[in-house]
């Protein structure tokens, strides 16, 4: 029989949290209170159970997570989601540096702004942002796709291999290393069907392509 769990992170210790993660299983509902910035946070999840997390994470929470669903109701550190297998994240609230870094599979939206160097090294996953992100977005991407809803910083797809990134407003610096492409039916509907998945109420028109130049 599915579970239903709430965690207070005030009287549980991150080490004591993790360990306890193969426990759970698909259809159970665990709400974790009391998140105050801890790093490490739900590292190594591979349990499918839906987790619904209040206050912000730190640094490297959500590391190497898969198969579960987990949204955040707060902000979170840098190198957030590193290493995404697969599963879904959802952060109802803006994301630091280095969101989804070497992410191979999974989905990480983000509700509202993403840091510097969002998709540092992607390797598979995918990321919607409906706000703006930073400096250096997708920087040695090499595959994924990475949707942007609002504008972007410096340095945009820097060292890009491969993968996709879609953005719908401006960019204050382009890197040589990717070229904007047009934007085709195949590309608009799955800008649409991420943005739903995410959770995320757009269209999939109006959006820039761009792509490794090479």
């Amino acid at each position: 029989m599915p579970t239903s769990l709430t965690i207070d992170m005030k009287q549980v210790s991150v080490p004591e949290l993790n360990a306890r993660l193969s426990e759970f299983e698909e259809g159970d509902e665990i709400s974790i209170d009391g998140c105050s910035g801890q790093d490490f946070l739900l590292n190594g999840n591979q349990s499918a159970a839906k987790f619904s997390l209040r206050g912000d994470v730190g640094d490297f929470s959500f590391l190497a997570f898969g198969q579960g669903d987990a949204t955040l109701f707060g902000n979170t550190g840098n190198f957030l989601a590193h290493s995404i297998q697969s599963g879904m994240i959802t952060i109802k609230g803006n994301l630091s540096d280095a969101g989804a870094a070497l992410g191979t599979a999974g989905l990480l939206s983000i509700h509202g702004n993403a840091g510097h160097r969002l998709g540092l090294a992607l390797q598979g996953a995918e990321i919607v942002v409906r706000g703006n992100v930073g400096d250096l977005t997708a920087v040695a991407m090499r595959s994924g796709t990475i949707i942007i809803g609002g504008n972007a910083g410096k340095e945009f797809g820097k060292g890009v291999h491969g993968g996709t990134i879609y953005i719908r407003g401006e960019v204050e610096s382009v890197s040589p290393e990717v070229e904007e492409v047009r934007l085709r039916e195949p590309d608009k509907l799955k800008i649409g069907l991420l943005l739903l998945k995410a959770g995320i109420k757009s269209a999939g028109r109006d959006f820039r392509v761009f792509r490794s130049a090479n």
